[in-house]
């Protein structure tokens, strides 16, 4: 089995997005428990805001850029399986999938 550096890549690509993903997790449940925390210490009388369980807990920044994200993504992987894309692009198809993946990782807040 060959080892392929293309591949390496898009897995550390696709792990950014993944780190990146639970960051922002991490980052909005600190969030809710600084904000409970200051309610509880503000008195008894303070109303405590909590979040709708049924709102999604992250939010598209653009879909402009998630499309453009999932097309880079798409791309690569059919330019990696298929012979009917130019040699340079089979060649660097991991350019593509990971930008993608990166590019992706930024669409959400």
């Amino acid at each position: 089995m060959k080892f392929d550096i293309g591949l390496a890549i898009t897995a550390v690509a696709m792990l950014f997005f993944y780190l990146r993903l639970a960051m922002l997790r991490g980052r909005k449940r600190r969030l809710e428990r600084e904000q409970a925390l200051k309610a509880k210490k503000s008195g008894k009388g303070a109303k405590i805001s909590l979040p709708d369980p049924n709102k999604p807990r992250y939010e598209i920044r653009s879909w402009v850029l998630v499309g453009v994200a999932v097309g880079l993504m798409l791309m690569g992987l059919a330019a990696r399986q298929t012979a009917s894309f130019p040699q340079i692009l089979q060649d660097y198809w991991w350019v593509g999938t990971s930008l993608g993946a990166v590019l992706f990782s930024f669409c959400f807040k």
